[in-house]
């Protein structure tokens, strides 16, 4: 992305600034835009340990509550609802447990509950100082009132917080604060932080001014797990040496940082697993990905300019939301990979082993990644170079085993050749590995139809066919208009259940699906494929006959 002067890059948020206030002279303002930008990638975060008080109701998630009163039945259950004590009952059983049991429980109730504790009992009493403290400052309110702490009390009131507690702190998430005239309450809070064996820290400035320095005692904190920056100036690793042996997971939202400090970053976080980017502009303008530990690496909504995995032995998944202008993708030493997407024909120029991925080109083995598994595209079936691209990456990715085509609206400006799917040979994905097609958005566009009919006829080993719309009734008008119409099925759709007696065992199942594309998806390595989520309420059958000759 250009500086809004038209030449150099957005280095600083002077820059960014700037650049947003030439975007439309009757537009949005700069502060507006950035006012709009910052509830957005603080959605994006994954969830807290506690849900703020204002939120607790609407969850049901166990992992997010804990009582010491509550029951996990329901109020259906009679026998469940009515608790019947036991003979003897009456007497403080909490009490008894272990040191360590209790302190985990008070480490998971909400800050000011945690603290009130310690009038219960002198038992109770003692523990406080070993507890690990959880911060939240969606947690501070006003007493007996459900108003919010202004933000520049907030900082003042987290940095006392923190160092009076005479224990460790587990986590501080701060979302909703301003620093603004509290830049000491700021720095406190870091070095109190990094002297407290902080692993989980959710750190973000609610902008204005919008050149607000990340404390450099951030790179110092040696027991982080888990670290999200928001908005901020990255510190200089150069004058700052990281010293992050602990860190796994980071993510770095709309926050301006230099290549050479990601280098460092990568170099010298040995245990960093998961590496994500949102709404960034040019931090960095150029990604290297050259780690011994990463497994996912994540960018979302930014302006790089470049991606270049150069030695990634353990990355597995390589995911991307892209905006803005084309950029490079180069893959020369990725092992591991098994998910990669989405990859947008229009924006993304991919590099496999050092050559360029052309449309219509011999693959050989070097320009081909053995180890993928699940692949997202994103194409416009009206574009010839787009589609003539598919079968080319089919070829590059011959262990495929799920495949997600996106179709993007797109101008007439170009014709795909009569005859091009006719004339395609098979491929090894499809001949042996491609188990599931995952259509996202379709629109029954001729070139569509002709590509799912090249799947369904080449796809030995194809056996479900998804479906991703908005509505399950979309869903299932599409699944019955698309599915007779092409070769080679025979337009025999049976309801949900086994395949009639006179089944080949070719039989295909066809399934709505739900989105399942976010952010949080795929920072997740327990979501196997963080692109869509099928949906097994409905299922038919498409039975297709067999020909040898295919």
């Amino acid at each position: 992305m250009d500086a809004a002067a038209g030449g150099g890059e957005l280095r600083t948020y002077a820059d960014v600034e700037e650049f947003f206030n030439n975007m439309s002279s009757e537009g949005p303002s700069a502060q507006d835009r950035i006012d709009y930008i910052v509830p957005y990638i603080i959605s994006l975060l994954p969830p807290p340990f506690i849900p703020a008080p204002d939120a607790a109701d609407a969850s049901d998630s166990e992992d997010e509550h804990f009582s010491l009163t509550s029951s996990s039945s329901s109020d259906d259950d009679p026998a469940g609802a009515v608790f019947l004590p036991a003979q003897g009952d009456g007497q403080d059983h909490i009490s008894r447990l272990t040191n360590d049991l209790l302190a985990n429980v008070i480490s998971r109730l909400p800050t000011k509950e945690s603290a009130r504790i310690m009038v219960l009992s002198s038992r109770w009493r003692g523990l406080w100082p070993a507890t690990p403290l959880l911060v939240d400052d969606a947690h501070l309110r006003y007493p007996g009132e459900s108003r919010e702490i202004p933000g520049f009390h907030a900082a003042r009131a987290i940095s006392r917080c923190v160092a009076a507690h005479p224990g460790p702190v587990r986590a501080l998430r701060v979302t909703r604060t301003s620093f603004h005239a509290q830049e000491y309450a700021l720095q406190r809070i870091v070095a109190s932080l990094a002297a407290k064996s902080v692993q989980d820290l959710v750190l973000f400035n609610r902008p204005w001014p919008l050149n607000m320095p990340l404390p450099d005692d951030v790179l110092r904190c040696a027991s982080l797990a888990r670290l999200y920056l928001g908005v901020w100036h990255f510190p200089d690793t150069a004058a700052h040496r990281p010293n992050l042996p602990n860190l796994q997971e980071l993510g770095l939202f709309h926050t301006i940082i230099a290549d050479r400090d990601i280098d460092a970053l990568l170099a010298r976080c040995r245990k960093l697993k998961v590496l994500s980017f949102a709404m960034s502009y040019n931090c960095a303008s150029r990604l290297r990905v050259r780690s011994r530990s990463l497994c996912a690496v994540v960018e979302w909504r930014c302006s790089l300019e470049e991606i270049l995995v150069d030695d990634a032995p353990c990355l597995e998944r390589l995911l991307f939301d892209s905006i803005g202008d084309r950029r490079l993708l180069k893959i020369v030493q990725a092992p591991r990979l098994e998910v990669l997407g989405f990859l947008d024909l229009q924006l993304h120029e991919l590099h496999i082993g050092g050559i360029v991925i052309k449309a219509g080109m011999n693959v050989r083995a070097r320009a081909m990644l053995p180890s993928l598994k699940i692949f997202a595209v994103k194409v416009r079936f009206l574009d010839q170079t787009e589609v003539k691209m598919l079968p080319t990456l089919l070829r590059c990715f011959p262990s495929l085993e799920t495949l997600h085509v996106m179709s993007i609206p797109g101008s007439t400006d170009t014709v795909v050749p009569a005859g091009f799917w006719e004339s395609l040979g098979s491929c090894d994905c499809l001949r042996s590995h491609l188990k599931t097609l995952v259509l996202h958005g379709f629109q029954n566009l001729n070139q569509e139809l002709l590509f799912l009919n090249y799947i369904l006829e080449k796809g030995k080993m194809l056996k479900t066919l998804c479906i991703v719309r908005s509505e399950i009734d979309d869903v299932l008008a599409e699944a019955c208009h698309v599915v007779p119409e092409v070769g080679p099925t025979s337009g025999f759709i049976l309801e949900r259940g086994t395949p009639s007696g006179g089944s080949t065992g070719s039989d295909i199942s066809v399934c709505p699906a739900s989105r399942g594309w976010s952010f949080q998806n795929a920072i997740d390595l327990s979501v196997k494929d963080p692109f869509y989520a099928s949906r097994h309420d409905v299922t038919w059958i498409a039975c297709r006959t067999e020909d040898e000759s295919l």
